[in-house]
């Protein structure tokens, strides 16, 4: 019997190097496309993630206001036109405020 409780002891060791941040692919896209201003197939195969995976990312990135489409333009493996996606904001397009029906006028009666 006492033998059996020692290699339960010994069976599981303590870890106590555990890995705190797990990089995730959703992590690995936004940082390729801070560095890289390219599309979902470039990434696809920079990364080696699966592109659909990849697009549904791009579209969870985009709704957080993290990742946004800076142009349109051919892509340089398919020469077709694709969107081109950045994650540094000095490259962002500024997209215009809400227009205000009254431009700050106000009717004082």
């Amino acid at each position: 019997m006492v033998e059996k409780k020692k290699a339960a002891i010994t069976a599981a060791p303590k870890n106590t190097t555990t890995k705190i941040e797990k990089d995730n692919d959703i992590n690995k896209v936004f940082r390729y496309f801070l560095s890289e201003t390219e599309t979902t197939l470039g990434c696809m195969v920079f990364t080696g993630i699966l592109r659909n995976s990849i697009t549904f990312y791009v579209r969870q990135l985009e709704r957080l206001g993290l990742l946004q489409v800076v142009y349109r333009a051919p892509d340089k493996r398919t020469h077709r036109k694709a969107k081109h996606y950045s994650s540094d904001k000095s490259q962002w397009i500024i997209k215009d405020a809400q227009l205000n029906l009254f431009d700050g006028k106000e009717d004082r009666v």
